[in-house]
């Protein structure tokens, strides 16, 4: 195989009936679409989502059957992504901009994502969508620890279901639970699934959140203090995904490097999958602060897993009113 590789793997995550499945036929019929590859998971034996996908039109469709891809077909999706590069690449035809995997509704991301560490050389960019059910997201989110664990790993929400429900609720539940992911709240079908599909990285990365209603997930504001060296900030977010594990759901931030040249890294971590630091310009928007969102783990928790860091642990809706006041 070539060294081309498609520019991103999204992973399309959202709990049974929230409407993914609507959502990627919309952005299938879009222009912007265009070398696009979907694969599907389907927790039954009959792979009825895959059917309605496939109907959609002529596109490279593979589908992953009898087993959530996050318990069981981890193996079977690296094999299945590779399948469809080498297919791609032997039809004489350009790489993929995109592939997405449709996830099944009780499907959590951070370990589908950590499965595809073999597929790290081919520097595939990775993000997360969740759809978001206006109508039901309340009560999911009091039943349903699933339901938690995709709208925390995620970059994009995307509110569904306007026509049963108003969509303040949901928007404000998501926000609680994920404060780092753009949220889109849009009735139009064509400019929601534009919206969802390319809604860059970083987008919501300043805004404040709410209270998380979810009892389970905290959200942490992370930050370094003055004597705080490079590999001291490294080392902190390495023992972070060592200590946390699956409760370790999403980190987000800025990282300024040792040299001063007016650039701030963006951190995105879903997960314990790290993506590659990537350089932006350093703004008042990029000040140097990790965002962690983990599951059962509490700040002083967070603090007692490495008592001499040279870091700062507090909540987020504290550190963001803290930011917003200075």
């Amino acid at each position: 195989m070539t060294n081309e590789s498609p520019a991103e793997f999204i992973l399309l995550a959202g709990f049974l009936g929230s409407g993914k499945t609507t959502l990627l036929r919309d952005w299938l019929a879009l222009p912007e679409a265009a070398d696009t590859a979907v694969i599907v998971n389907e927790a039954g034996q009959i792979d009825i989502d895959g059917a309605v996908i496939a109907d959609s039109g002529p596109l490279p469709l593979a589908m992953l059957s009898n087993g959530c891809v996050c318990c069981s077909l981890t193996n079977d999706l690296v094999f299945t992504v590779q399948s469809l590069l080498e297919s791609r690449e032997k039809a004489g035809l350009p790489p993929f901009r995109r592939i997405i995997l449709e996830c099944s509704g009780l499907s959590r991301p951070g370990p589908i994502l950590r499965s595809l560490g073999p597929l790290a050389p081919l520097g595939l960019r990775v993000r997360a969508i969740a759809t978001c059910d206006a109508a039901q997201a309340e009560a999911r989110a009091a039943h349903f620890d699933e339901f938690a664990a995709q709208i925390a790993a995620a970059d994009v929400v995307v509110v569904t279901k306007l026509d049963q429900a108003e969509g303040e609720a949901a928007t404000a539940l998501a926000a609680g639970i994920n404060p780092l992911a753009a949220r889109i709240v849009e009735p139009d079908p064509a400019r929601r699934a534009l919206a969802a599909f390319t809604t860059p990285p970083g987008a919501a990365l300043s805004t404040p959140g709410a209270a998380a209603p979810h009892p389970r997930i905290g959200v942490h504001l992370v930050e370094f203090l003055g004597d705080a060296g490079w590999d001291d900030r490294l080392d902190w977010m390495e023992n972070l995904a060592a200590f946390a594990g699956e409760r370790l759901l999403r980190m987000k931030g800025f990282l300024h490097p040792a040299e001063d040249d007016g650039a701030a890294l963006l951190v995105q971590v879903v997960g314990t999958l790290f993506s590659p630091l990537s350089r932006m310009a350093r703004t008042a928007r990029t000040p140097e602060a990790l965002v962690v969102i983990a599951r059962d783990l509490t700040a002083q928790d967070l603090r007692s897993m490495a008592p001499d860091a040279p870091v700062r642990i507090s909540r987020y809706a504290d550190g963001a009113r803290r930011a917003s006041a200075a």
